[in-house]
């Protein structure tokens, strides 16, 4: 009872405020900015993961509810399970710390989307790259960061929802992402993340 009351403010709100983040918010979230040779889908993906880490509930509101999936793919439908159980989850997180850019992070995820792309592989096992103890993302097909980072947050068809929790996971703050064309998906984002 209480998540519906909190998301039933959140869209009184939402109708008296305006209707995305403020510009402080966006700054806030954007730890990536200044990193000249990151993408700007890079940029993106690390902007869309720490807002739904820093404002998750609205985060809900501003993306998670007008998100009908990429371009060039199927609808994401309301009744979609892992879209509710997305929507549960934010509406009852509180906020957490944003994830803060990291160069040897970065590095590791350039190679291994390199690496992974390349050879138009699917899965986290590495043939060349050094696999170290961080937390790792994997996204495949999509052409925005924003897509990357809800591919992430949906998880649609991982039961153990292992993206969307390490991207939630409140003890982790540093983040390296990089990505790069795929044989098979068009492209691969891997996302290194630690605490």
């Amino acid at each position: 009872m209480k998540v519906y009351v909190t998301i039933l403010l959140l869209y009184v709100y939402q109708l008296n405020h305006a209707q995305d983040f403020s510009a402080e918010q966006y700054k806030e979230a954007n730890t990536a900015q200044s990193v000249p040779y990151l993408t700007e889908t890079e940029k993106e993906a690390i902007l869309y993961v720490n807002l739904a880490r820093l404002y998750p509930k609205l985060f809900l509101l501003f993306v998670v509810e007008n998100y009908s999936g990429p371009a060039g793919y199927a609808k994401i439908e309301k009744s979609n399970t892992y879209l509710k159980s997305l929507k549960k989850k934010l509406g009852t997180l509180e906020s957490m710390k944003a994830l803060n850019f990291d160069s040897d992070l970065y590095e590791n995820a350039k190679c291994f989307s390199e690496e992974t792309g390349k050879s138009g592989g699917v899965g986290h096992q590495r043939k060349l790259c050094p696999k170290k103890n961080f937390a790792e993302c994997i996204s495949y097909g999509m052409q925005s960061g924003k897509d990357v980072a809800m591919q992430w947050l949906l998880d649609d068809g991982v039961p153990s929802l292992g993206h969307r929790n390490i991207v939630l996971d409140p003890t982790y703050n540093k983040i390296g992402l990089s990505v790069h064309a795929h044989k098979k998906w068009e492209t691969c984002a891997v996302a290194e993340i630690i605490w």
